[in-house]
């Protein structure tokens, strides 16, 4: 009696909860209440200005709106690199759509200025290439913050190009030096479009084109306007390791590779090297063309000549002939080689020793006629014996030496003045007609390099000089000093 009592009792408190949820599940909550339909608008002159509400970072930019806003007081930041921030505070009513227009220009102290200096004073000045008819020193005002590109220009310096910044309420100061180029231009790697500060040797064309020879990028072409190069990857040049260029009386460029020779008419390749000619070598030191316009050739393996349809080679069965440079001499053929001073002349060799000639060394490099007739040679470190110039005057060499004891004589080039320019690695060395000398240097000129590995005068009495590290560099020498 007493369980079934406890089992009605506990089925009845069973039923109670069951009726208990299901009223829960029938029942309907409150309605969600609406969101706000208050809205600011936020224009800015300028416009692109980052928007903080309540210094809260909305991810706005001006123009933009801001919707969903309550009733009531909000500050307003307006924020932009290089600008000053500015704020300000509205108040929204219950469903209000607020426009808030915030003029910058406005304010003075939103605004910089931007102080120009420059060596020497008077350069012109470009901001964001346009001409603004002001010369350094000077200052300008009222600028909008941001970044601007600015270039000065002066008559017969390197105009120089560089970015300011500016900044609300602040003065920007810039001092730039303009390189003088009125006597020295130099063409390097990071302020031309030259492909090579390695450079080896340079001729000039009928037209004065500079033809230039790099170490690693091949040829170069120069007009004074731009650089073409010409590579193993863009054109049939054998090499980019160049040792030699020469021009003809065609314009053709030929030029001397650790590959053979390259003849370049212009648009058109032709290799020649040991597999197709009759070269023995492929290190080619030296290229000239006489007046019947034939080659003559020197390599490592001896003397060339080529007439256009056959290759001759000539070499002293007694030593191997290693050929640095020629020159042409009417009917004689001067060689700088390895073992001396050599003449060539109606297919026979005439040696003229160093122990009975006694010029500074064997090691001969350049040679080069002057316009009296003397036969000029420059001298490396040989043993004991130490560098030099020589001159040959058909009876006797005379010897000059130039810097120190290590220092190298790589070229020789004489002008229509007569002067001898040796190129050496401790500058650039000027023989006048009397043979007086002056050393030009980076420590007493403008050249970019003291190793300089060749040089070229064209028709205008302007020097063109090769670095073996520093490019190319243009001297407008006075023949007076």
């Amino acid at each position: 009696m007493l369980l079934n009592r406890l089992r009605d009792f506990l089925l009845s408190v069973l039923v109670l909860i069951l009726l208990s949820g299901c009223d829960k599940d029938v029942s309907v909550n409150p309605d969600e209440p609406q969101p706000s339909k208050g809205k600011i608008i936020v224009n800015s002159d300028p416009s692109g200005f980052l928007i903080y509400l309540n210094n809260r970072n909305t991810g706005s930019i001006t123009p933009d709106s801001i919707l969903f806003m309550n009733p009531g007081d909000y500050q307003i930041t307006l924020k932009k690199n290089y600008f000053r921030d500015t704020s300000v505070v509205i108040h929204l009513a219950e469903d209000q759509e607020l426009s808030v227009n915030i003029d910058l220009l406005k304010n003075e102290a939103m605004l910089g200025k931007l102080y120009i200096f420059s060596i020497p004073a008077g350069a012109s000045i470009y901001i964001n290439d346009s001409l603004t008819q002001r010369v350094t020193p000077y200052t300008f005002s009222h600028l909008l913050p941001g970044e601007y590109n600015v270039k000065l220009t002066y008559p017969q310096f390197r105009s120089i190009t560089f970015d300011v910044t500016i900044t609300s309420n602040q003065t920007s100061s810039y001092s730039k030096s303009l390189q003088d180029t009125s006597v020295w231009v130099d063409y390097q790697v990071s302020n031309s479009g030259i492909a090579s500060n390695t450079l080896s040797s340079i001729a000039i064309d009928n037209f004065g084109t500079k033809w230039i020879g790099s170490l690693d990028k091949g040829l170069i072409k120069f007009d004074e306007v731009e650089f073409v190069n010409y590579n193993t990857s863009n054109s049939g040049i054998p090499s980019n390791r160049v040792l030699t260029v020469e021009t003809d009386q065609q314009n053709n460029v030929w030029v001397g590779t650790q590959n053979g020779i390259g003849k370049f008419d212009g648009a058109n390749w032709t290799v020649y090297n040991k597999n197709n000619s009759g070269l023995l070598s492929n290190e080619i030191y030296s290229i000239k063309v006489d007046q019947q316009n034939t080659l003559w050739v020197g390599a490592s393996s001896g003397l060339y000549k080529y007439d256009g349809s056959a290759w001759n080679r000539f070499n002293d069965s007694s030593l191997s002939i290693w050929v640095n440079d020629i020159e042409l001499d009417n009917d004689n053929i001067w060689i700088a080689t390895n073992d001396g001073v050599v003449k060539f002349n109606n297919g026979s060799f005439q040696y003229y020793p160093q122990s009975f000639y006694n010029y500074p060394t064997v090691i001969v490099s350049s040679v080069a006629k002057d316009l009296t007739g003397n036969i000029w040679f420059c001298h490396k470190n040989s043993g004991s014996l130490r560098n030099g110039v020589s001159y040959f005057n058909g009876s006797q060499f005379t010897n000059m030496y130039i810097g120190s004891h290590i220092n190298s004589m790589n070229h020789i080039c004489v002008d229509m003045y007569n002067n001898k320019w040796i190129s050496t690695s401790e500058g650039l060395a000027k023989l006048n007609a009397s043979n007086d000398m002056v050393i030009y240097n980076k420590y007493n000129s403008l050249i970019s390099s003291d190793l300089i590995s060749s040089s070229a005068i064209d028709k205008n009495g302007v020097l063109w000089i090769t670095n073996s590290n520093y490019g190319l560099n243009k001297f407008k020498f006075n023949q007076n000093n």
